[in-house]
């Protein structure tokens, strides 16, 4: 835990030593979802009405919901769920294997079969997160065989995927995505989005930025759209899931620092695989590539459990927004400028 971290501005946690980095940083990387648009009425619902969709599909029965948007910040607090394809994916999981257990498909009651869907996030949480520590927490409560004839035969990944892109894109499916609707027909969730940041803040702050994001161009350029955006980050310094390139793996990092050229950069995120991206690259960097201090955004997808996460791993810069960080960056280099 960072003993050191206190307010320092309306909205912005920093230790000393991330106050003093801060002053010659100039280029900032943004995460997308919980930083620079407001998704809580879009990826949350979306995986929970692909979850159902699914389970229905597959003769589960029952009028309550699977999961609900809150229950989805108990994945992305365990970590290794940056893409909520995959947190659907597991939800779906989970619930065959209750069913296996309980001898039943009515969601209703299998919403009270041990354990709870916080207890199980946790506990893959110990395992490392994502799918794969999601497998590992299962594969205690089911016999081997069992456990690896419902991956096969009952959990299609693949229509999980293709429902929860509908669902988002709807009738845009097809430019988003590259796919056609067959399934769900009308507007998209993605239309319930809206920017937390506005283009003239961006271009008032003395920053360049770059964009290191698990979406596809499609979904980044809708956003962008939307938001007003268009033109703010270089092709560049643009890293989307398209590349093939997805967090934690830094390299998203690295292609920014090599775009850019920054003295040192600052990454801006609301989740523990954005702080993990940025922990991984400060532990790879060769002495002669610019640093890089990781800024945890709150308020996003782990949701009020967000602080204490961060300050668990010892993240020495925090904000509730991402203008709040920009003018307390621009201000401590104003300061230092007239020094």
């Amino acid at each position: 835990m960072n003993l050191e971290l206190r307010q320092v501005a309306d909205g912005v946690y920093a230790t000393s030593r991330a106050a003093m980095q801060v002053e010659v940083a100039d280029v900032v990387v943004f995460d997308m979802d919980g930083v620079l648009m407001d998704v809580r009425h879009s990826y949350p619902v979306v995986i929970c009405k692909a979850v159902d969709r699914f389970l229905r599909e597959s003769g589960f029965t029952g009028d309550e919901t699977a999961v609900t948007p809150d229950e989805t910040a108990y994945f992305k607090a365990a970590g290794g769920f940056n893409s909520d394809w995959a947190l659907a994916q597991g939800v779906v999981l989970i619930y065959l294997v209750k069913a296996e257990l309980a001898g039943s498909k009515q969601i209703d009651g299998l919403r009270n079969v041990s354990p709870d869907l916080a207890t199980v996030a946790r506990s893959a949480g110990q395992y490392g997160g994502g799918l794969a520590g999601l497998e590992n927490a299962l594969a205690h409560l089911i016999e081997t065989r069992e456990f690896e004839r419902l991956k096969s035969s009952a959990w299609d990944r693949a229509r999980i995927t293709r429902l929860a892109q509908e669902f988002y894109a709807g009738d845009r499916s097809h430019v988003v995505f590259g796919v056609s609707n067959d399934t769900i027909s009308g507007d998209g969730l993605m239309l319930a989005e809206r920017p937390l940041i506005d283009r003239n803040t961006l271009l008032s702050a003395p920053f360049r930025y770059g964009l290191y994001t698990g979406r596809n161009r499609g979904e980044v350029e809708t956003a962008l759209d939307m938001a007003h955006l268009g033109g703010v980050f270089a092709e560049e310094a643009l890293v989307t899931e398209t590349l093939g390139i997805r967090k934690p793996d830094p390299a998203g990092l690295f292609r920014v620092a090599e775009a850019l050229k920054p003295k040192l950069m600052i990454y801006a995120g609301d989740n523990l695989d954005d702080w993990q991206t940025a922990a991984r690259y400060e532990a790879e960097r060769g002495l002669e590539e610019p640093p890089c201090v990781f800024c945890g955004v709150l308020g996003g997808s782990p949701g009020p459990l967000g602080y204490s996460l961060f300050q668990e791993r010892g993240v020495d810069l925090m904000t509730k927004s991402v203008q709040a960080l920009l003018a307390w960056v621009t201000g401590r280099k104003q300061r230092i400028a007239t020094i």
